[in-house]
């Protein structure tokens, strides 16, 4: 990165407003470093608004420039954007603004309130210092340009706008077809018939793409600047995420699950706090990564490295008031992070669609899950993106909990602090590791081959009632094929017995029927004919021996 320098004969103040801690660091560190001079720092926009009202600027300084974020409000939604505020009260005061990818719909009113200098979130550090120099000696730079306004706005009646749309989605159908064909007919090894219909293909495409292209209705050419009311911010997906998970977080937490969980030894209180700390420092990973997005490509390779980050970090945060609870000579974290490899084979590897809800808040890519995809924004991703959350969270707690249960569990200290009283007693202590222990051997042994070969993903849930399980239906193929050992002998026996129960099922059917027919017919009917052949002889006996009884009266009359 090219180093800036301030002109000696150019005086100003900087004040910086920034949430997050990362960019704030990096941007404090770098002014100071390039431009020599030491910028004022607040956290929100309660701070730098309490620090205007109660300290004069100094004029030697001015002019005086306000770096922030484009979404900090004064207060709530339903008040000003910071820098309207800022315009209206100390109209002196220069603003740089920095756009996020989702309010780009700002910078139109911010043109229209005069802000100095608009800059993308993601820009440079290098790009931005000089544009803090170019501001302060009065220019105005706007490097971010208003979004292009809605198809409602360019083609205001409604039969225009369905033949745009339509029009359009047919010529991106033929721009597909012909870059396939370009880089068909690129290829040596074709026939000169196959070329030659491939070209003939080629002509004809581009034929009916002019033709259509004519038909295009041509917007209006004067639309309409959009116009964002102040009073109704956009809310970020990130923070509604956040927001509703808190809400979530409010519940009892209580393991209404078929497994046992890490996180039922805590109690209720050091149970919340955890998720709490594992939700901030999400937020800020997410965040951190927001202000420089990373490509795709990025995420599939460092998805792991990040959960990994997650935890620790999480890890640290919560157990730092505890650290030196074992003693001077123990330092309990230190002690936890040494589980880091066994909790990222049994927890963090097993974690889903890292990369994909990661691309899905940062580049706005589609999320496509059981197959179907959801757009960015829209309310169905919103509850895949809420489960997805939920699993992160609880799964990291797990893991947390884990080297705590492996490492600590006896301590008394460990135990007053963060267990509940029933797993005071060592026997009720020891029954729940190997109840943990048993199910993580099933777990790996049964049951996930068997979600695996069945494509289902069994996902942890907060409800209002507790935690839950859920379970969706995606493929799992890549999984299914690094199988081996046990679990992959389970799978085999699963497809062996799906292989062979119909045809099992219909010989014990045939086997059934002929059982039944053996009994009723033949078995059956013989003893019905033995039975009354009895039947018979004994009625042939008692009217026999009435007969003799009868006999005596008979001669006996005169």
């Amino acid at each position: 990165m090219t180093a800036v320098t301030a002109d000696a004969s150019v005086h100003f103040g900087l004040m910086i407003v920034e949430g997050e801690d990362v960019v704030r660091l990096g941007l404090w560190t770098g002014i100071r470093q390039q431009l020599g001079i030491e910028p004022l720092v607040f956290h929100d926009s309660h701070g730098l608004i309490t620090y205007l009202e109660n300290t004069p600027l100094n004029e030697e300084r001015a002019p005086w420039i306000v770096l922030c974020d484009a979404q900090l409000t004064v207060n709530d939604a339903t008040t000003p954007w910071l820098w309207q505020w800022l315009k209206q009260h100390y109209p002196a005061l220069r603003i740089i603004l920095t756009i996020r990818p989702a309010a780009l719909e700002l910078v139109s009113l911010a043109h229209q309130a005069g802000v100095e200098g608009l800059y993308h979130r993601n820009t440079a550090l290098s790009e931005l210092l000089a544009g803090i120099l170019a501001i302060a000696q009065g220019e105005i730079v706007h490097t971010v340009t208003p979004p292009k306004p809605p198809l409602s706005v360019l083609f205001p009646n409604p039969w225009d706008r369905w033949r745009y749309q339509v029009l359009q989605q047919g010529l991106a159908e033929m721009e597909a077809w012909l870059q396939a064909l370009d880089q068909h007919l690129g290829r040596a090894s074709l026939s000169p018939l196959e070329r030659l219909v491939c070209e003939g293909r080629h002509r004809e495409i581009r034929a009916a793409r002019w033709l259509v292209s004519r038909f295009l209705p041509q917007p209006s050419q004067t639309p309409p600047r959009p116009v964002v009311s102040p009073g109704r911010p956009q809310i970020e997906i990130i923070s509604q995420l956040v927001d509703r998970c808190l809400q979530r977080l409010q519940s009892d937490l209580l393991n209404l699950t078929s497994q046992p969980l890490e996180l039922e030894v805590l109690i209720l209180q050091q149970r919340r706090e955890l998720l709490y700390t594992i939700l901030r420092q999400w937020d800020l990973l997410v965040r951190t990564l927001q202000a420089t997005p990373p490509t795709i490509e990025f995420l599939h390779q460092r998805g792991n490295p990040l959960l990994q980050d997650l935890w620790e970090q999480s890890l640290r945060e919560f157990f730092r008031p505890y650290r030196f609870a074992l003693g001077s000579d123990a330092d309990l974290i230190e002690q936890l992070l040494i589980e880091r490899e066994t909790v990222v084979s049994m927890y963090l590897k097993r974690i889903p669609f890292v990369a994909e809800m990661l691309a899905h808040l940062l580049v706005q890519q589609p999320l496509t899950l059981h197959q179907q995809t959801y757009r960015y924004g829209t309310a169905a991703a919103f509850e895949i993106l809420d489960a997805l959350l939920d699993h992160w969270l609880l799964t990291v707690a797990n893991g947390i909990v884990y080297p705590l249960l492996n490492r600590c569990c006896y301590s008394e200290v460990v135990q007053q602090t963060f267990f509940q009283p029933q797993f005071a007693s060592i026997r009720e202590l020891e029954r729940f590791r190997n109840a943990l222990s048993w199910h993580y051997r099933w777990q790996c042994w049964v049951k996930e081959p068997q979600n695996i070969f069945e494509s289902r993903l069994v996902l942890l849930r907060l409800t209002q009632r507790g935690i839950q399980e859920l379970a969706l239906t995606v493929p799992r193929q890549q999984e299914l094929l690094q199988l081996e050992g046990i679990p992959y002998a389970l799978t085999l026996a699963l497809e062996a017995r799906d292989a062979l129960a119909p045809p099992v099922r219909a010989v014990v059917a045939w086997l059934g029927r002929g059982v039944v027919y053996l009994l009723t017919q033949v078995i059956g009917r013989g003893l019905g004919l033995i039975g009354r052949g009895i039947l018979q002889s004994i009625g042939q006996s008692v009217a026999t021996g009435w007969n003799r009884s009868e006999a005596p009266r008979t001669s006996s009359k005169p």
